[in-house]
């Protein structure tokens, strides 16, 4: 493989592409069928209860009728959980919970770099979990164990760090085509699900395209090219004035996306609270569920059936029992995955929406609106409840229509998913956790995999006097090491670049800058007020400039001294000790 380091990045890149997708099809084909060993001998074999999936929703037409009720549920979770927390906790902490967030903080915090242990645990711990009856969903698991294969592929040809972070989305773009038989969508949601805000990974785009849409491709020659699920004939979207009641919907949608979160991370923390080893954490997780699904086995796995139930305008199911069953895997998913068990959250968020656009549809029927399709209504709750929690609008849309073939709802899906975002990010702004990804950060100027090239180019603009500072541009992390006892590392890091501070009492104030002497350091800028100076020899400084100097760690700490203030001799190097502590 060698001779892939001899050619150009994106040729090579391209090849990969190629290559991790059919490594993201294979790989989802295996993590499925352990999915059916895990249900069928866990949950099935133990608790006597089978998931309904949604080719078996689609024949019967119309839900199952509650009454039965399955007593052995909580041995199968609490079996589950334990045998799950054991693996994941003893051999690879980093897959516990919903691994797409796993992803993601490979992407922004590791560099690209993954435990070769990481995939296989993952896939195991997540057949366990969700065949045992978790609330789980398949996409979590598949887009770690496919980024996992795309970070070692990198480790192992020693690309760098860039390329390593792209084979991650690469991966992940791979195994979810594979997963929800979406190839643009997954490829769209791979570089959209890095941020909080709207905003892309752009260069990526090209690579996961190819990706997806080999995935896309082998799959279907494994299950053919039906989408995942099926949307009774006829549902499409022709009543400009319905537009209305799907705004209305999406409202909804953003409101229930700003209490997801919150609700999945409350939890998450009691559970981080509990005095206990964490192995045991995921048991109590499922032996919570487990007492819910003895009454409501509806709640239990991912729920695609149900999912297909509402799809086909409620599957017969009250409107109380819709709402019901769309609240309550907000907790059933909770339950599972922030005590530490192994699986997805848009898979049981797709039910959550589905069945809110359903018990919507129901209210409407039974106050006498008729007009609106109860079928379209449940889609486009779908794609409004994710885009919002997630906050990945695009890719969100993109998605759900393509599961569902759903195309001529386009436009609704479109209104909806741009109105349920701006709701859930109102009224999530001054949120703990605003999404359901933790470790997405808001734009790409807020991720580490980008901080140390903004800081790198910001520093030798200054070095080479090509620019004027702007603090107003300066991101707020830079401004923290500017202000910080090492600085920022300049040209190797054998010089650093920091700020420093004139206060009252400093021996320099009022002197030009020739005066100084200074041949060791080089004072890149002053900050006055909101005055930004390039400064040459006959600028005058002046107490409360900030002045951002280059120079030597020696070179740095004489100059430190000379400017000190008399009053206070150490004042400059104390205040920066103080910052360093404190972080």
């Amino acid at each position: 493989m060698r001779w892939l380091l001899r050619i150009d990045r994106t040729p090579r890149l391209m090849i990969l592409s190629v290559f991790l997708g059919v490594v993201g099809a294979l790989g989802a084909q295996v993590f499925l069928w352990m999915l059916d060993v895990g249900n069928r001998y866990l949950l099935e074999w133990i608790s006597g209860y089978h998931p309904i999936d949604v080719a078996e929703a689609h024949l019967l037409g119309t839900a199952p009728a509650l009454g039965h009720w399955f007593w052995l549920v909580p041995v199968a979770t609490t079996l589950g959980g334990l045998l799950s927390g054991f693996i994941v906790y003893t051999w690879a902490p980093e897959a516990e919970g919903h691994g797409t967030d796993g992803a993601v903080k490979t992407f922004h915090r590791t560099a690209g770099r993954m435990r070769y242990r990481v995939p296989p645990i993952k896939a195991l711990a997540s057949a366990i979990t969700i065949g045992s009856g978790g609330s789980g969903g398949r996409e979590g698991p598949t887009a770690q164990i496919a980024a996992g294969v795309g970070a070692i592929t990198g480790g192992l040809l020693k690309l760098p760090d860039a390329e390593r972070r792209y084979l991650v989305l690469i991966g992940m773009a791979a195994g979810l085509s594979a997963i929800f038989k979406s190839p643009l969508g997954t490829a769209f949601f791979a570089v959209e699900i890095l941020y909080s805000g709207m905003a892309f990974e752009g260069e990526a785009l090209i690579f996961t395209l190819v990706a997806s849409a080999v995935a896309y491709g082998l799959t279907g020659l494994f299950d053919g090219w039906t989408p995942l699920f099926i949307l009774p004939k006829g549902v499409t979207f022709g009543q400009p004035l319905d537009v209305g009641w799907f705004i209305v919907l999406a409202v909804c949608a953003g409101v229930l996306g700003a209490i997801l979160p919150t609700v999945f991370y409350f939890i998450r923390d009691a559970f981080h609270r509990l005095k206990l080893p964490n192995q045991l954490k995921p048991a109590i997780g499922g032996l919570a569920l487990g007492l819910i699904g003895i009454f409501v086995p509806q709640l239990l796995s991912g729920g695609y059936g149900y999912t297909q139930f509402a799809l086909q305008g409620g599957g017969g199911m009250a409107l109380w029992l819709l709402f019901a069953l769309s609240i309550g895997k907000v907790l059933a998913l909770s339950l599972t995955i922030s005590s530490g068990g192994s699986g997805g959250v848009f898979g049981p968020s797709l039910f959550v929406g589905a069945l809110l656009g359903a018990a919507f549809a129901s209210l409407l029927h039974t106050v006498g609106i008729t007009g609106v399709n109860p079928s379209a209504l449940a889609v486009v709750g779908m794609a409004a409840l994710f885009a919002g929690a997630a906050r990945v609008p695009i890719a969100s849309m993109l998605m759900v229509v393509e599961m569902t073939g759903g195309y001529d709802l386009i436009m609704p899906a479109m209104l909806a998913v741009t109105v349920s975002y701006l709701v859930q990010s109102f009224l999530t702004r001054n949120a703990r956790y605003p999404t359901l990804y933790e470790a997405q950060v808001r734009s790409p100027v807020d991720s580490p995999a980008n901080l140390e090239t903004y800081r790198r180019i910001v520093a030798d603009f200054l070095r080479e006097r090509r620019v004027k500072v702007d603090m107003g541009m300066l991101d707020k992390h830079l401004d923290n090491a500017l202000e910080g006892g090492e600085g920022i590392p300049l040209l190797g890091g054998r010089e650093h670049l920091v700020s420093l501070a004139l206060r009252a009492g400093t021996p320099v104030a009022g002197q030009e800058v020739r005066a100084l002497g200074c041949r060791d350091v080089l004072i890149a800028g002053v900050l006055r007020g909101e005055k930004h100076i390039v400064p040459t020899g006959d600028t005058r400084l002046q107490v409360g400039d900030q002045l951002l100097v280059a120079g030597t760690r020696e070179a740095l700490e004489r100059f430190r001294e000379q400017v000190a203030s008399r009053e206070d001799p150490a004042e400059a190097v104390l205040e920066v000790n103080e910052t360093t502590e404190a972080r």
